[in-house]
């Protein structure tokens, strides 16, 4: 459960063995996704099992396990799940928009479904017993992976990344992993109250960014942790003093490596990554700015008023040859039109509404899944950012549902009811 519950500390901290293999079944489930390590390992060869095998057979084991870790519902972030829900019904059945960037459409079609799984896999979890300790755990280990990977590219062990100077990871995108540190770090600031915990994973998911050379990656990083610290500063000013006078040191000299390693290549100066450089270390917000975003923008904004009311189908905007805004209000209007596009805002804005009247409550959780909105177009297609906002949700809207199986006294055979406990 993602919030206390009436139990004694000593009963709620305690682990019994379904609550074991269910976190054990999530975190792996989750962290395999969410660092992209099952699909470049079974891609070049090292992983047995395919993407698709591995997530249905976790996530039939989260399901098994879900009736023996006390599972209490919250409607609002299982409603979250129809927005991926209604993408995977229109690129299936409707097909209104046929996407061959991968393939046949199918295989498009098929990426959407194994999303949906891992999203719901991932949104039920958080409803047992032991899901906020889940979730910790998912979130670190999301957080460490992921920054491994980079560092172990940039250190020359290995290349995974498409675009030169730029560490990716196992995602090939360096674009992503920034992403979905940012979403993990949003829940571990949410839910974990160990201060230095997260001040140590915060310090690790600066480096893996700060080498994908993301310019919205550091700038949502850097607004998310700052405000954290601000609003922790008070209560841990010694220890935050003592950081910054030995963090400080190691960041400049950190950043003269950075720059001068991947700003280069040979004799020849990347001018992308040195601009990346200059934008993110500077502060200059105006060079954080791409010119062929604004462009991309431009022409889905051009596409949306062509046809605004039905969209042009799930795929339209998802980064192929047609159309790729880099915005998720205008990729959802794109591809399932204005009732898409109002669905996902609804859904944000009275999450974001009871966010605020309960004191910014869940708010480091609402602001990657804001923040990202603007520079992103695959976020529907990302089960961590389900994972984040699901977490928001629970938080924001605490009424629980529970499931009971209960007998009746009768003459006749016994009946089983179901009973929703609030």
């Amino acid at each position: 459960m993602i919030e206390a519950t009436g139990r004694s500390t000593s009963s709620a901290t305690r682990w019994t063995l379904p609550e074991m293999a269910m976190a054990a079944a999530v975190a792996l489930l989750l962290t395999g996704s969410f660092s992209g390590a099952v699909f470049w390992g079974y891609e070049h060869g090292g992983f047995p099992l395919k993407p698709r095998d591995f997530n249905i057979a976790l996530t039939l084991v989260v399901l098994a396990l879900l009736p023996f870790n006390r599972p209490r519902f919250s409607l609002p972030a299982l409603a979250l799940l129809t927005l991926p829900l209604g993408r995977v019904l229109d690129a299936a059945f409707l097909r209104r928009y046929v996407q061959i960037e991968f393939g046949a459409h199918s295989v498009y079609a098929l990426m959407l479904v194994g999303y949906l799984i891992i999203s719901i896999a991932a949104v039920l979890s958080l409803a047992t017993s032991k899901g906020r300790q889940t979730a910790i755990l998912v979130a670190a280990a999301a957080i460490v992976v992921n920054s491994a990977m980079n560092l172990y590219e940039y250190l020359g062990f290995a290349s995974f990344t498409r675009i030169t100077g730029r560490m990716a990871g196992f995602h090939i995108d360096p674009n992503h992993s920034p992403i979905i540190m940012c979403l993990m770090l949003g829940i571990l600031y949410t839910v974990n109250t160990r201060y230095w915990w997260n001040m140590a994973l915060a310090l690790v998911a600066a480096v893996g960014i700060a080498l994908t050379m993301s310019r919205s990656g550091m700038a949502v990083f850097a607004g998310m942790t700052a405000l954290y610290v601000l609003l922790h500063f008070r209560e841990h000013k010694a220890g935050m003093i003592t950081l910054a006078a030995v963090a400080v040191p190691l960041l400049a000299v950190g950043i003269g490596i950075l720059g001068a390693t991947s700003t280069k290549q040979g004799l020849h100066k990347n001018e992308d990554t040195a601009g990346r450089m200059e934008a993110i270390f500077s502060g200059d917000f105006e060079k954080v700015k791409s010119p062929e975003r604004a462009k991309d923008l431009a022409d889905g904004w051009e596409a949306v008023t062509r046809r605004p009311i039905t969209g042009y189908g799930t795929g339209a905007g998802d980064g192929g040859d047609t159309w790729q805004p880099h915005n998720m209000f205008v990729t959802q209007w794109i591809d399932m039109g204005l009732f898409g596009l109002l669905q996902f805002a609804f859904a944000l804005l009275a999450t974001t509404a009871m966010c605020m009247a309960k004191k910014f409550r869940g708010g480091f959780c609402l602001m990657p899944v804001w923040l990202f909105i603007p520079c992103s177009q695959v976020l529907m297609e990302t089960p961590a950012y389900w994972y984040c906002f699901a977490v928001a949700a629970m938080v924001v809207f605490p009424r629980r549902y529970s499931l009971s199986l209960r007998g009746r006294e009768s003459s006749a055979l016994p009946q089983q009811q179901v009973t929703l406990h609030a």
